[in-house]
């Protein structure tokens, strides 16, 4: 099965969106939630003198945005992520892992959660990653 690029980054989108809902992102940080991905994660591109994001950093802030349209729970987007991650491990470099952990730290840190409990689904992504990674070695 051929996997789109844009199918990638839509399930790392959901990654995300998990990680900001456990953090309680509201309405108003949805922005600078936007502005990490596209800044620090992907980094944006110049054409002449505009400057344009990514198709990935649009693909995973497209993706944010239709959940939280839908109001979607934050576990149905995590559990959608970790089957896309089952279903295809291979398109999932050890760099590309290592990226979107950074970023849902990031999350985490810029986004303080009223209760100072740990983020269930940046723990999951953590667990989900060395789970995959203790498999194949």
């Amino acid at each position: 099965m051929n996997i789109d690029n844009r199918d990638i980054f839509e399930q790392i989108g959901n990654a995300f969106y998990a990680v900001a809902a456990d953090q309680h992102v509201k309405p108003l940080e949805v922005g600078e939630l936007k502005l990490l991905i596209s800044n620090d994660w992907l980094p944006r591109t110049t054409a002449g003198n505009e400057a344009l994001v990514s198709d990935e950093a649009h693909s995973i802030i497209m993706a944010i945005d239709s959940l939280q349209t839908a109001q979607t729970k934050s576990n149905d987007a995590f559990k959608e992520f970790a089957s896309f991650y089952h279903k295809h491990p291979d398109v999932f470099s050890n760099d590309l892992k290592e990226r979107i952990v950074k970023t849902a730290r990031d999350i985490v840190k810029i986004f303080k959660a009223d209760n100072r409990k740990p983020n269930r689904h940046l723990e999951a992504l953590k667990n989900l990653f060395q789970l995959q990674k203790q498999i194949t070695l």
